[in-house]
């Protein structure tokens, strides 16, 4: 009994790095375009660097609702798969699209709001000054960004994960290329500053577009998945509804979790430039780390998909259980990294030296959350596979708007710990939503009812 076992978890550990690894690496190219931008703006001064960052916070704040809205492809093109319906996933993939461009107009009047009123944040005079024109910038590349995921949710819900990540790695080489012409004048381009890793932004993410709407299009692969005659909008308006009812819940709790992030970014900000740049910098490799587990965690919440369509309990247990372990391990050697490479990170940022005895004990506070925010990735994730969407949504609702939000302002603005008052607040944050959706998880899944799945043709 013993021998089966962990026969069927080395089995589910393997399956799930295998489907993972393009993911991450997907993942890790989305998050280091960010990184680089913050790497070759870095020697342009401390305020440079925090305005790159606030633009960056308020872009991905907004994007978590637009972006778990969409998140609901790759999840409904996975049940489709474990009920050997895979080509009506391209209905589900058209519908995602229709649902961008709504999207887009949604994000991008939300941006322009803050574009021309920068001052409500009450950031740093230098602040207000650069990171609006930057924020400009980055606005236009909404659209592209959210056709870009649409393709990525519907090829990684058919298992098909490598050409998100190649598209992926492809943008990122792009993107450095773009930031190192445009940012300091080569090639016989004048130098643009900041402004010019906002352009190479938005031109790699339509590059990036324009490949994935090729590739789902005319590529051999995609053959057996799209249909020769194009479905109108009779068919795509019979599934849109399914992106929403699905995708809300979704974007909810992706807003509630990014949200937290951003808005403890801008309290960071009333504190100084320094201090948001020791921040953005912390964030910034943290984020690097989490790209890992979220890939995990993405791959997870395919193989629980497909599970869920053949209605296998076990093997929706067998596979959560292997997630779980493979982020746990991960996330303890984060946990060193962090620790004992905190001076190694922080020169690799080109960190200040007024900078540095701030940002030091941020990478000990790191090593701390890590832990707590891949395990709630994964649970998170877990339950979208599932489709327990709304009480995944209430639990990080909870977990980072009652419970992280107060708590960073009582600490990190009342009790004056500042930045690192604002950093435990989130951390007490990430630890409720690990336990409460590992919880959920393990308790719905005894009486999971395994819906008729026909109504989302």
């Amino acid at each position: 009994m013993l021998f089966r076992s962990f026969k069927t978890y080395k089995t589910q550990i393997a399956q799930t790095l295998t489907l993972a690894y393009p993911i991450i690496l997907g993942q890790l190219g989305i998050v280091l375009m960010g990184v680089a931008d913050m790497l070759m703006v870095g020697p342009l001064g401390s305020e440079e660097l925090a305005s790159v960052n606030q633009a960056n916070n308020l872009f991905f704040m907004i994007s978590g609702l637009t972006f778990g809205v969409l998140f609901s492809v790759s999840t409904l093109v996975s049940i489709k798969v474990g009920q050997k319906r895979a080509a009506d996933g391209f209905i589900t993939y058209r519908a995602g699209l229709v649902a961008a461009l709504i999207l887009f107009v949604f994000q991008f009047g939300v941006l322009q709001l803050f574009v021309h009123n920068f001052h409500w944040l009450k950031q740093d005079a230098s602040i207000e000054k650069l990171a609006p024109g930057f924020l400009n910038i980055l606005s236009w590349s909404i659209l592209p960004l959210l056709v870009n995921v649409v393709t990525r949710q519907f090829t990684d819900g058919l298992g098909h994960t490598k050409i998100a990540m190649l598209i992926t790695l492809g943008g990122l080489a792009l993107n450095v290329l773009l930031c190192y012409v445009l940012i300091y004048g080569h090639l016989g381009v004048p130098a643009m500053g900041l402004n010019g890793a906002a352009y190479a932004t938005l031109i790699s993410r339509t590059v990036m577009a324009l490949v994935g709407l090729w590739y789902v299009r005319y590529s051999a692969f995609m053959k057996e998945y799209v249909p020769t005659t194009m479905p109108g909008w009779s068919k795509i308006k019979v599934e849109f509804p399914s992106i929403w009812k699905i995708g809300l819940p979704i974007a909810l709790q992706t807003f509630a979790e990014w949200a937290c992030f951003g808005l403890s970014g801008v309290m960071v900000g009333w504190f100084g430039a320094k201090q948001l740049a020791a921040h953005a910098v912390a964030l910034s490799f943290a984020s690097i780390t989490y790209m890992v587990v979220s890939g995990i965690a993405m791959a997870g919440a395919i193989i629980v998909g497909n599970k869920y369509g053949e209605k296998n309990r076990d093997q929706i247990r067998h596979a959560a259980h292997a997630i779980f372990l493979i982020i746990a391990v991960f996330e303890v050697v984060n946990a060193l990294l962090f620790i004992f490479g905190n001076h190694w990170i922080a020169r690799l940022y080109e960190v200040k030296p007024d900078v540095m005895p701030t940002i030091l004990p941020l990478f000990i506070l790191a090593a701390i959350f890590q832990l707590a925010d891949g395990i709630q990735a994964g649970a998170m994730n877990l339950l979208r596979g599932i489709k327990d969407v709304n009480w995944s949504s209430g639990l990080s609702i909870l977990s980072y708007w009652v419970i992280s939000l107060p708590l960073s302002y009582l600490l990190g603005v009342w009790q004056n710990l500042q930045v690192y008052g604002i950093w435990i607040g989130f951390t007490v944050g990430l630890f409720v939503a690990a336990s409460l959706g590992v919880w959920r998880f393990y308790k719905h899944l005894p009486v999971l009812i395994f819906e008729d799945e026909t109504e989302y043709l």
